[in-house]
């Protein structure tokens, strides 16, 4: 009696399947994948039986040396604490989870080192592709840390020279755009609120939007990692308050729109006369603060997702992807 309660307890492997169901090992795995097409519906038929009779339950981390598939993609964002990030990330989730794929987040925190040592762990680990959303603006960078070869999707930062495909936004053009649009309406000094410009691609790009369209440009970086709020305020309110030009305050991200603006306007120095404020800003925050705000939308959710759908195709046809760039309009509301 006792060696029948054991037997009964012992957990099932792929190999017992195999055996009471009279196939191979290598057809079981076909199966647990999903791969029907080299069997015949007889054949799918009785290993079904035979995981129900054996109460079988696939190990995830057996099947995954049989397949060389893990069915995880690694999502590498800049920065968890944006917004923008976040998003991304939940529509990269939306399109993975569709497919039977996991997303796993990884933040850099905007720190150019991290990014390097988390790009060489998932080229360490079993990671079936990658989604960067990257600092360095080298592929050649990334390629060195990254050695297998993976499928790879870059979205919203390009890359100099990129092998892989990338999902981006229209930066260059719309804040040139956005800035016309105010220059049109008097607001002829512009005061760039941003972190490093030179730290990435979209803040060059945007930049040069913005001077493309304006003459009178001050430049106001704010450093990621460690600030002082009142000197950055401070130098605001000078940068308004010194010329008699009407001042349009251009945040690239909307960190620095919801981290500087609101004390500007409760303080009278952002009052749609004189000055105003615009920035690249996806939540309803900014506008539930100042209704007024004409702000840029992005869309981050469906960067992600189209990122997504880029990679997924890549692993369900083994094939390269045809488009080298995918733009996703940015636009002024």
């Amino acid at each position: 009696m006792g060696g029948s309660v054991m037997e009964n307890r012992k957990t099932a492997t792929m190999k017992d399947v195999a055996a009471l169901a009279d196939v191979s090992i290598a057809t079981v795995s076909r199966f647990l994948n999903g791969n029907l097409d080299r069997m015949s519906s007889t054949t799918a038929a009785k290993i079904k039986d035979a995981i129900e009779k054996l109460n079988y339950v696939p190990n995830s981390a057996a099947r995954q040396m049989i397949t060389k598939a893990s069915k995880m993609v690694a999502v590498v964002v800049a920065n968890i604490d944006d917004y923008f990030s976040t998003e991304l990330f939940k529509g990269v989730s939306s399109i993975l989870e569709a497919n039977n794929y996991t997303g796993v987040l990884f933040d850099t925190d905007s720190n150019p080192e991290r990014e390097r040592q988390l790009i060489q762990l998932v080229n360490d680990h079993t990671y079936d592709g990658l989604i960067l959303q990257p600092l360095t603006e080298s592929a050649a960078t990334i390629e060195a840390d990254m050695k297998r070869d993976i499928p790879i999707v870059v979205v919203d930062r390009e890359l100099i020279h990129s092998p892989w495909t990338q999902v981006v936004t229209n930066n260059y053009e719309v804040a040139k755009s956005t800035t016309s649009h105010f220059m049109a309406a008097g607001y002829t000094h512009v005061v760039v609120l941003t972190s490093k410009i030179s730290m990435a691609s979209t803040r060059e790009e945007r930049y040069a939007g913005i001077k493309a369209a304006a003459s009178h440009v001050d430049v106001l970086e704010v450093s990621e990692e460690s600030y002082n709020h009142t000197q950055v305020h401070q130098k605001l309110v000078k940068l308004i308050t010194e010329t008699t030009e009407k001042t349009l305050v251009f945040a690239l991200k909307e960190r620095w729109l919801l981290e500087f603006i609101p004390s500007l306007i409760v303080q009278g120095y952002i009052d749609h006369d004189q000055a105003t404020a615009t920035a690249f800003s996806d939540t309803s925050t900014a506008r539930n603060i100042e209704p007024r705000l004409q702000l840029i939308s992005q869309d981050p959710y469906l960067m992600g997702a189209s990122a997504a759908e880029v990679l997924v195709d890549q692993l369900v046809s083994h094939r390269r992807p045809t488009q080298d760039k995918i733009i996703i309009p940015a636009t002024l509301r």
